[in-house]
């Protein structure tokens, strides 16, 4: 018999709270829905009050945000999946932080899926996650509105089957495919290994200065020592290793790299 897990669904749309429900009931019946709050203010007294496992949020609400829900808690001590309308480059911004998240209209499958994940890795939601997933929320962000941002000051979350790692990806040399996994070479430390493939991580970088050389690797255009010419060329990393550029990627990395050391100050 499957242990029950107690949910609460925090909307301001009543058709959104309803058709999660009637999707839980039918794809999730261990999820028992312990209440409904349609703000952020009603969110806090419910939690406090049923005390659930699991929490599944909105971001945006008249008034009060999610994030200000979850900020009320000394301690946030249960799971979040967060619900949203968001588009495009939110999407982005919840890999960044490794949080779960459902995009309205809620898809079946993926709602089994993130309610699995969570029965997985009971846990509650990390400060720092949140942090970041705000910082890269922020519409001014947008990688319609800016091309390439400097790596400075911005972190990432990688999951893996230790736990969350939080890096700064100035320290992020660069990302080597392993099949489904993405291993991460960084400055200091042993390197990580995340249960990505690297066309996802090739996504989350895209506006940064970062590039996908190879079909093997994503290089961080702050390790480059030196570009050797050829058929494609090869760069020399801060590490020492060598990276093969491939030659139908060659015109725009070159491009992407005087960019880079136009906007850096860092002109040879």
């Amino acid at each position: 018999m499957q242990q029950s897990l107690r949910a609460v669904i925090i909307d301001d749309e009543t058709n959104a709270r309803e058709a999660l429900t009637n999707l839980l009931r039918i794809i999730c019946p261990e999820v028992e829905i312990c209440g409904e709050a349609k703000n952020a203010d009603q969110g806090i007294e419910l939690i406090g009050k049923v005390k659930p496992n699991l929490v599944f949020l909105d971001i945006q609400m008249p008034g009060k945000t999610g994030f200000d829900l979850l900020a009320s808690f000394e301690k946030v001590d249960f799971g979040v999946i967060f619900t949203t309308a968001y588009q495009e480059y939110a999407i982005r911004a919840f890999r960044f932080s490794a949080i779960d998240y459902l995009l309205k209209p809620i898809d079946p499958d993926e709602l089994q899926t993130a309610v699995e994940k969570f029965k997985s890795q009971i846990g509650s939601v990390n400060p720092q996650q949140l942090q970041i997933l705000q910082e890269h929320l922020d519409p001014a962000k947008s990688p319609r509105l800016i091309q390439r941002k400097r790596n400075e000051n911005q972190r990432i979350a990688l999951p893996t089957a230790e736990g969350i790692h939080f890096v700064q990806m100035t320290d992020i040399i660069q990302c080597e495919s392993l099949g489904s996994y993405t291993k991460f070479h960084l400055v200091k430390g042993p390197a990580i290994v995340v249960s990505r493939l690297l066309k996802e991580y090739e996504e989350i970088l895209d506006n940064f200065y970062f590039f996908r050389v190879h079909q093997s690797n994503i290089i961080n255009l702050e390790h480059i020592k030196r570009y050797v010419k050829g058929d494609g060329g090869q760069v020399w990393m801060s590490d020492n290793t060598e990276i093969e550029v491939s030659r139908r990627r060659k015109d725009e990395f070159l491009a992407l790299l005087s960019d880079f050391y136009v906007n850096s100050g860092k002109l040879k």
